[in-house]
């Protein structure tokens, strides 16, 4: 008899969270909007506040409201009456279903295992709900600009280190050996080193002469992209020669830390004491940072290794820095295994939009890498325990395979 009372009461605290979150995500869709059209700009997303791109005057608090306020005007200023893209009020619906569906997922459909209530994961729930918006961020600038805003991903990542490091989460990032403490030490020197090394000149960053073109107005439906061919005037393979130029302190630190943790007993032993969560609290939260920052060397390292030898062997960009970020930001708050998850189940989610299409008969635009990879990441992120068991099926039958 008891029980009941409490699983309606549940339900009641369930649908009061579901609809204030969300309201708080249509609210971060507002913001979302303004990253969307200035970052890409080079524009502050805090002054001028906002305002009409038509008339330039300020929008008024109650023409500001999520949803309502576009509704209500039907989408046209109210001075002016210049039309408002529905962009708008698409992004600012997407963020609160992503935010409350989020919520109902993990919580109340219990489609992650071992994650507990909201009270104990709540730094997961936002590290991953942040992930969301930003990769939302990054498919709309994508497909609009044939950009990603690298500093969106960057947040993300910093956002879901923190989080790792507040509350360990081995049942969602896995744990990191002393060896590999040691490898992705070393990887973040050498990165700091060439980082350093670029700014005092004594490397060039690569496609420098590529030869940016201009982003389009709101309304303007020119596609923006970077020259990355001979015919633009770089030579991709020379470029990209740069780049592994660039990554190689990185690699020869990151193979000497493993070579340290794994072959040299007291580093090993000083590892062990300092990130085998055994060890004690402070032990296990820096073992749950570190992972994190493996993933997130092991996600940008995954897409940047085929982004080299694909450039070196068809002789054009095989794929952009923006992936690469998505990636590793990806990498950074959902792990490294989920992260090279999503890089192969983006091809498939691209494949099936080109046979809808196809089957539709529909006018067909070319879509960048990118919102396939965040679609991708999305999908890893709710269903990662379902995918690691059909993932673990396959690799049983294909063993079997004599």
């Amino acid at each position: 008899m008891s029980s009941r009372p409490g699983g309606h009461e549940r339900s009641r605290m369930d649908a009061v969270l579901i609809i204030f979150l969300f309201a708080l995500g249509a609210c971060i869709g507002s913001f979302l909007n303004v990253v969307i059209y200035r970052v890409p700009r080079g524009e502050s997303i805090v002054f001028p506040s906002s305002h009409c791109p038509g008339c330039g005057r300020a929008i008024k608090w109650y023409d500001n409201i999520p949803l309502i306020s576009w509704l209500v005007l039907r989408g046209r200023c109210r001075s002016c009456k210049v039309r408002i893209s529905p962009r708008y009020l698409l992004i600012e619906l997407v963020t609160g279903v992503l935010v409350a569906g989020l919520y109902a997922c993990y919580f109340m459909l219990s489609v992650r295992r071992d994650l507990g209530d909201l009270a104990h994961a709540w730094p997961t729930f936002i590290a991953h709900a942040a992930l969301l918006c930003g990769l939302l961020v990054c498919s709309a600038v994508d497909i609009e600009l044939f950009i990603v805003p690298l500093g969106v991903m960057w947040f993300c990542a910093a956002v879901g280190i923190a989080a790792a490091a507040f509350r360990p989460t081995p049942q969602v990032l896995g744990t990191i050996s002393p060896a590999a403490v040691a490898a992705a030490v070393g990887a973040v020197l050498g990165w700091l080193a060439a980082m350093g090394m670029l700014r005092l000149g004594w490397l060039l960053p690569s496609f420098l002469d590529a030869e940016d073109k201009p982003l389009p107005d709101e309304d303007d439906d020119k596609e923006a992209s970077v020259a990355i061919s001979a015919v633009d005037g770089v030579n991709p393979r020379k470029e990209i020669l740069r780049e592994l130029l660039f990554l190689t302190p990185a690699i020869v630190l990151a193979v000497g830390g493993y070579l340290l943790g794994s072959r040299i007993p007291p580093v090993g032993d000083a590892l062990s004491r300092l990130v085998d969560p055994g060890s004690g609290r402070v032990a296990a939260h820096v073992n749950s940072a570190m992972t994190a920052v493996l993933g997130l060397l092991v996600g940008a390292a995954w897409i940047w290794g085929i982004r080299i030898f694909g450039t070196l062997g068809f002789g054009k960009e095989a794929m952009g820095m923006g992936d690469v970020h998505i990636l590793a930001a990806v990498g950074a708050v959902l792990g490294a295994k989920a992260a090279v998850l999503a890089f192969f189940v983006a091809p498939f989610l691209g494949l099936a939009w080109w046979i809808l299409t196809l089957h539709l008969g529909r006018a067909r635009r070319e879509l960048p890498y990118g919102p396939w990879l965040a679609t991708a990441s999305a999908v890893v992120m709710v269903f990662y325990d379902q995918l690691v068991i059909y993932v673990d099926r396959f690799a049983q039958v294909v063993s079997g395979i004599q």
